[in-house]
């Protein structure tokens, strides 16, 4: 996973100047764009499932393409389950006594909320934005899991960085970063995309995601396919594929998921 995020970094770096990206399209023409973009969404696997929405404000700027600060409020709620056995009970030097010990699912309850300040900047084909700030993150289980005493709110600080590349007029690829200090948070997307029309983008995604529920050498993998219809001042992409949690290498719990984004501009 490393070795793919640095090859994508130096694709977006070596990539040429042009006059604009995708991102509006650059063969759309508009006299005027909004300077606000709202985003909302589902995320659904085998065993869990979150909303989220956000909305993004350009700061002093012309509109929302335009280069400048933008302040970013966004949030969700979702759940999730997982199989667990009762501690040991009666254990002596050589073996635990395993009477008891059925399997018990327990459901969580998740939310999480974020005030993020970034800056836009276009940098000819590559469109890239930078953000820092307040995160929340929280975790409720429905039933107590003895094994688990992790529940609670957490508060940290957030960063991400978002980078868009026009690689010509047909092709696209995008990378996602993020990292909060708040129960220990990382994800990364990666997107390639290919018009089959102007507006309609088709092509493989693959995400990483990991926080102190996954354990110390642990991570949620994702490979699939997403497509992107785009219109002026807004979009809505559809992505499907395998989920696997990966431990040292090794995979587990293979699930299919789906996700479904909308996005606005005005």
């Amino acid at each position: 996973m490393a070795g793919l995020v640095i090859a994508v970094v130096q694709v977006f770096l070596s990539g040429s100047a042009s006059a604009q990206t995708s991102d509006p399209p650059t063969d759309w023409v508009q006299e005027k764009y909004g300077w606000r973009e709202v985003v909302t969404g589902v995320d659904a696997a085998n065993d869990q499932w979150l909303a989220y929405s956000g909305m993004t404000f350009a700061l002093r700027s012309a509109d929302i393409y335009s280069d400048g600060w933008r302040l970013r409020v966004g949030g969700g709620y979702g759940r999730y389950s997982y199989d667990s056995a009762p501690p040991h009970a009666n254990c002596e030097i050589v073996r635990c006594d395993e009477e008891g010990r059925t399997a018990q699912r327990f459901e969580v309850a998740h939310s999480y909320a974020e005030v993020l300040l970034g800056y836009h900047l276009q940098l000819g084909r590559l469109t890239a934005k930078a953000f820092a700030g307040a995160s929340m993150s929280s975790e409720h289980h429905l039933k107590r899991d003895p094994n688990n005493d992790d529940d609670g709110t957490e508060f940290g600080v957030k960063g991400a960085l978002e980078l868009w590349l026009t690689l010509d007029a047909d092709s696209w690829s995008s990378l996602d970063l993020s990292y909060s200090t708040a129960r220990n948070e990382s994800a990364a997307r990666w997107r390639s995309g290919w018009r089959l029309l102007p507006a309609l983008s088709i092509g493989p995604e693959l995400r990483y995601d990991k926080n102190i529920e996954t354990g110390s050498n642990a991570w949620n993998g994702r490979a699939g396919l997403f497509t992107r219809y785009e219109w002026s001042g807004g979009e809505i992409s559809l992505a499907g594929g395998g989920l696997w949690r990966i431990d040292e290498w090794s995979t587990a719990a293979p699930s299919a998921y789906g996700n479904v984004n909308v996005l606005f501009q005005y």
